[in-house]
């Protein structure tokens, strides 16, 4: 009887520390950011034996280290995960995207905005950027539009966000007369632009922080009044719309 009463009394208080016990969390999704480091000569040495060609290149090189001792290396459109462990640095994988680096017409060419977005705990993305210029009299604009690629346990990039507003900067000539330029006091632009924040939500899904200004000037003839906006649009990464839900003012990309 005393037996019973005591497993008894021993699961009531098992249950009340389950109920009063926290939960474990996964730590939260960071962005990782590719920094030009200065590694130590054995570091670069330990890399260079590995990845000959892109020691050509030291300049291109940007580096981030994580807590579970990975170390990513980013060089021009080449990125490579290394584990760095008792025995040194050793290759894991390595990903090589075709970038297309020559400026035509408008095109400036494309780079591989330097973080490392995550999908989920263990999955990553990179971006792609294409980023374009346009000169007009007495204006232009630069633009940057974003792909996003997953990087995959066999060495391949998967597609899975493309061309979406990443970011732009665009001015307008407005004064074209004496008058024009007196009563604008020197304000002779309409100028609009465009930022892109990404933060992580949870596994698969990501949310979009877009920020748009207008500046209009006293002189102009566009019928348009200054305004600042925001949109923040939580995206699924298994299913990301064809293009995000901001307003077309929001999505320049240029005239051509």
């Amino acid at each position: 009887m005393i037996k019973s009463k005591i497993e008894i009394a021993f699961l009531v208080i098992a249950g009340m520390f389950a109920c009063f016990a926290k939960p474990a969390f996964a730590a939260p999704l960071s962005i990782l950011e590719f920094k030009k480091t200065q590694l130590s000569q054995n570091e670069q040495a330990q890399l260079c034996i590995q990845v000959k060609k892109l020691c050509e290149h030291l300049d291109q090189w940007r580096v981030l280290k994580t807590a579970d001792r990975q170390l990513w290396l980013l060089s021009g459109g080449d990125i490579i995960q290394f584990n760095d462990s008792a025995k040194g640095l050793k290759l894991s994988k390595q990903w090589h995207v075709n970038l297309s680096t020559q400026k035509e017409g408008t095109s400036d060419g494309q780079f591989i905005f330097p973080k490392l977005f995550p999908i989920t705990q263990n999955r990553y993305a990179i971006a792609v950027i294409d980023s374009f210029s346009e000169m007009y009299s007495g204006g232009g604009a630069n633009i940057e539009r974003a792909s996003f690629y997953e990087l995959t346990e066999s060495g391949n990039e998967r597609s899975f966000i493309k061309n979406y507003p990443f970011s732009f900067n665009r001015m307008i000539r407005a004064c074209f007369s004496e008058q024009d330029y007196e009563s604008s006091q020197g304000n002779c632009h309409d100028e609009d632009s465009l930022s892109l924040d990404i933060r992580p939500v949870k596994p698969l899904m990501w949310q979009f922080r877009y920020r748009y200004n207008l500046s209009v000037s006293p002189a102009s003839d566009s019928g348009e009044k200054s305004y600042q906006g925001s949109r923040n649009l939580n995206i699924d990464l298994n299913k990301a719309p064809e293009q995000p839900n901001i307003p077309e003012a929001w999505k320049y990309a240029g005239m051509g």
